[in-house]
């Protein structure tokens, strides 16, 4: 304890002397860019150029004197301790200002680039100095972790929450400037800059981004990729962590979103443009952020999935044992993904078909449509996904990502259906007291519409899960399960134990069962319980042996 609390001290002096040592560094960058650069908006004078010169001269002496002897105490006691290097206090205090400063140094990376090719590039000198600075804090700490790197316990947590977050921040920045640069570089080849001209509106002066805006914007994306990548690159080795499989499943997923969305949009966009005859300006097309921009997301979910398969593959070459397990999951969440899609698609129709019926003061206009079918359309692969996830779970016995998307949509269902009952209700209950509220008989439509989704989506996987036996417990297998006559049961379980977590059998035991010996055992009612949890997965192999030989005694 007290040996923690020293580390501590230790840690958090020595950081918080970097990050003065950083402000420092910061603040005078910033003044030396704006003389050098001649910001025309921010131009210091001598005396703020003094100030900041002192400052950082300060800021360095004060945090190498500080600073450098807690660095040194620090060194001391990894050498006193060969476990202070795989310390929880060590790596917290590393693995958490690298997730921060990082992200912070790309994001500010991405506009100082993008700003070198506008026209007005007002507060470049900040966003340099920024991230510069915090560059150099992200390497020097980088190279302190690197130097003496976790390996078990709480320390290793926290370094994969580094690796596996950072790159997911990484992420949600790279979509941000990818679809701004995407969107910019699609306008400008392929539509020759009408989403850019629609954009400015006839204002005087304005023409768009010219060519040289458009490449700093993606060379700003590839900025964002390199990080990205990059951390990708740094935990190339950590194949058999769990944490990694969750954060790759969560981008991967995220990547998934991204492609729903621009098949969406690019349904919805013939639906109107092919259909319904609807005339739409040029910057609802092509453009940054344009609402119906194909390409921008669909790419950007291309890159994304591919990513990720690409990491989990690597992951399962090393361990060939995950590799169903990796598959199946992978199945799961984009059959998951595509269901939402899938089911929200039906409940607008359903919605705009109340609304036909029994109209509101919310006119159903061609978008509606065109949103609705477009997000049926697709989601629909969401049926054949969902029923290639059920065969090959029953082929190889491995029942969990069948049972995680069964609840995922059974659970949406259920709010689904809570949410459009309460709804209807709230909305019919105010109108019948004589409170209605404005526009409540669309409130109500709506409410309906999500409440007969859910409930046919409940009844669909309630029916499901009872039939697999996932709320009891109780998994059936195809191709698997032998019925023994009455009286007796064959226990042939070894494949189904492996497959669902449980330790395999001896190389005696295969021989016998791969010449037809089966064990065959007097039926009781707690052999058959535990016939039932070897089945699930809740017990291992040894342990169902041992009071199934206990039972029959």
């Amino acid at each position: 304890m007290l040996r923690g609390l020293y580390r501590f001290y230790l840690y958090a002096v020595f950081i918080a002397m970097l990050l003065f040592a950083t402000s420092g560094v910061i603040q005078f960058l910033t003044v030396l860019f704006q003389r050098v650069f001649k910001d025309p908006y921010n131009t210091p004078s001598g005396v703020n150029f003094v100030q900041a010169l002192v400052y950082g001269i300060v800021s360095l002496i004060t945090a190498a004197l500080f600073g450098g002897l807690h660095y040194w105490l620090i060194r001391r006691d990894m050498r006193n301790d060969p476990m202070a290097g795989n310390s929880a206090v060590r790596a917290f205090f590393l693995n958490a200002v690298e997730l921060i400063s990082l992200p912070l140094a790309v994001g500010s990376g991405t506009a100082t680039i993008s700003a070198i090719g506008q026209h007005n590039a007002g507060g470049l000198s900040n966003s340099a100095a920024f991230t510069i600075t915090l560059l150099g804090l992200w390497l020097s700490l980088e190279w302190e972790r690197r130097r003496v790197q976790a390996s078990s316990g709480a320390a290793l947590v926290f370094q994969r929450l580094h690796l596996y977050g950072t790159q997911l921040i990484l992420l949600f920045i790279l979509t941000f400037s990818w679809l701004q640069s995407m969107g910019q570089l699609v306008d400008k080849v392929l539509f020759g800059g009408a989403g850019a001209l629609a954009t400015c509106a006839g204002s005087t002066g304005c023409q768009g981004p010219d060519i040289a805006a458009v490449l700093a914007n993606v060379v700003s994306t590839l900025w964002v990729v390199l990080f990205w990548i990059g951390y990708g690159w740094l935990s190339r080795n950590d194949t058999a962590s769990v944490l990694r499989r969750v954060f790759h499943f969560i981008g991967f997923g995220f990547g998934i979103i991204a492609g729903l969305v621009g098949i969406y949009r690019g349904v919805t966009l013939i639906f109107l443009l092919a259909i319904f005859k609807e005339s739409l300006p040029a910057n609802s097309i092509s453009g940054p952020f344009a609402e119906y921009d194909v390409i921008s997301p669909l790419s950007l979910g291309i890159l994304v999935v591919g990513a990720y398969l690409i990491w989990l593959r690597n992951a399962v070459m090393k361990h060939p044992e995950e590799r169903v397990s990796v598959f199946l999951t992978g199945l799961a969440i984009a059959a998951a993904l595509a269901g939402a899609a899938f089911w929200s698609g039906c409940g607008l129709i359903l919605l705009n078909i109340l609304e036909k019926v029994f109209p509101s003061t919310t006119p159903v206009t061609p978008e509606n449509w065109a949103s609705a079918v477009a997000l049926v359309i697709a989601g629909i692969a969401y049926i054949p996904l969902g029923l290639l996830l059920r065969i090959l779970s029953a082929r190889t016995a491995f029942l969990v990502p069948l049972r995680g998307f069964t609840f995922a949509l059974f659970g949406g269902g259920i709010l689904a259906a809570a949410i459009g009952g309460a709804t209807a209700l709230y909305a019919y209950g105010t109108a019948a007291l004589g409170s209605a509220l404005d526009n409540w008989v669309y409130i109500a439509h709506t409410g309906i519409a999500s409440l007969a989704i859910g409930v046919l989506i409940v009844g669909i996987y309630l029916w499901t899960s009872i039939r697999e036996g996932f709320f009891a417990g109780i998994t059936k297998q195809q191709g698997a399960e032998v019925k023994p006559p009455v009286g007796e049961v064959h226990v042939v379980t070894p494949i189904l134990a492996q497959a669902n977590g449980a330790d395999g059998p001896s190389a005696k035991e295969t021989q016998a069962m791969q010449a037809g010996q089966v064990t065959t055992v007097a039926i009781t009612q707690s052999v058959g319980e535990i016939v039932d949890e070897l089945l699930a997965g809740k017990i291992s192999r040894d342990e169902a042996v041992a009071r199934i030989e206990k039972a029959v005694k």
